[in-house]
């Protein structure tokens, strides 16, 4: 009895040691698993091993997955991500902000420029025009309405395999965060994170040529931040016309652009640029109105052959006739050629022809002229 006892404690182990084996096996697989998934959306990870499309914040600021990121705006749209509308920019910086709102951000754009010499209020100007300081809907979540893009800066997040968020979204690293600001996410890096897309912007800009001073530069940094078209080129002289009125004025929250500014930066910077975008369009207009015009001069020399010239001239296709010959001389040319010259016949000398006398009228009968009586009449 003692013995059967023993056998079955040491079978009970034998199985409850493989049981505890195998919950092992599957709670390592598990944590595994568990951390991929943190190290897809942790700071620190390598470059290389991040997914292409990043990963965004979930819970209550929206779930977007990776997935639907990738996914094109509308049918036709060739898969290219779009930016907002000029409407949809002019209705941003024309929000109206709370104070205590607007403010809050001040130490997030002053960080921003600590860490990468960018003038604060060039982000600011920014982020002026892109969420209307963040009041815009859907800041927080999703993307917007065109598809493309998310969060405070609207950074593209469909423009990959690296999209410009991925390619900025360490950039928090470099600066310190505050402890307190509008809207904190419980994870980083975070497009929905204000001070993590802030300094993103912040990095952006200066690699694309923006310092502290507001200038060609600066100008050059909001153009290459909207992505270079002919609305980039509006875009940015207004966002640095914003920008250079706070520096004169004041931070100003709800004041509305200076009109003269943005002409002036349009002339300055945006001019030039906005002829090399549309020198292309320009030489294909004239290819297209040479072609044109050879188009219709072939038809209309097309026409002239058809209806004989149009002027009255002989038709191309008809046999052509060799002219009428004049009538050739009874002596061949040479000949006559050869032969001196005639000279005229003299006329024939004029002879007087002597007057005949008019002869006498005969007498009439029964009278006699004295010669006649002589001879007896």
């Amino acid at each position: 009895m003692a013995l059967r006892t023993r056998l079955l404690a040491s079978v009970g182990r034998r199985r409850g040691r493989a049981l505890l084996a195998v919950v092992v096996v599957l709670a390592g697989a598990a944590t595994a698993v568990g951390m991929g998934a943190v190290s897809s959306s942790s700071p620190g990870v390598a470059e290389g091993s991040r997914p292409a499309v990043p990963a965004l914040a979930g819970g209550a600021l929206g779930n977007v997955s990776a997935m639907d990121a990738r996914k094109p705006v509308a049918q036709g749209d060739e898969r290219r991500p779009r930016r907002g509308t000029e409407e949809s920019y002019r209705r941003n910086a024309s929000r109206q902000v709370p104070e205590k709102v607007g403010k809050g951000f001040l130490p997030l754009y002053r960080e921003a420029e600590r860490s990468f010499g960018v003038n604060w209020r060039l982000i600011a100007s920014i982020h002026r025009q892109e969420t209307g300081f963040s009041t815009a809907p859907g800041t927080y979540r999703g993307l917007n309405a065109f598809g493309c893009c998310a969060g405070p800066m609207q950074f593209n997040v469909t423009n990959g395999p690296v999209s410009t968020w991925d390619s900025y979204r360490e950039a928090f690293r470099a600066g310190r965060r505050p402890e307190r600001y509008p809207h904190r996410t419980d994870s980083h890096p975070s497009i929905y994170d204000d001070f993590d897309a802030i300094m993103a912007a912040g990095s952006l800009l200066s690699d694309s040529g923006a310092g502290r001073s507001l200038d060609a530069g600066a100008w050059r940094g909001a153009y290459s931040y909207y992505g270079r078209d002919l609305f980039g080129v509006k875009y940015a002289s207004e966002v640095l016309a914003r920008a250079v009125a706070w520096e004169r004025d004041g931070f100003c929250l709800n004041c509305g652009l200076d009109e003269s500014l943005v002409a002036e930066f349009d002339d300055a910077y945006g001019a030039s640029v906005r002829r090399q975008l549309l020198a292309p369009e320009r030489r294909r207009k004239e290819r297209e109105e040479r072609e044109e015009r050879r188009e219709e001069r072939e038809r209309q020399e097309e026409r002239d052959r058809r209806e004989g010239g149009g002027d009255g001239g002989p038709d191309e296709r008809a046999p052509q006739r060799s002219p009428t010959r004049p009538p050739r001389p009874s002596t061949p040319p040479s000949a006559q050629e050869d032969d001196p010259p005639t000279r005229p016949e003299p006329p024939p000398p004029t002879t007087t022809q002597p007057s005949t006398p008019e002869p006498e009228p005969e007498p009439a009968a029964g009278e006699c002229s004295s010669p006649n009586e002589l001879l007896g009449c």
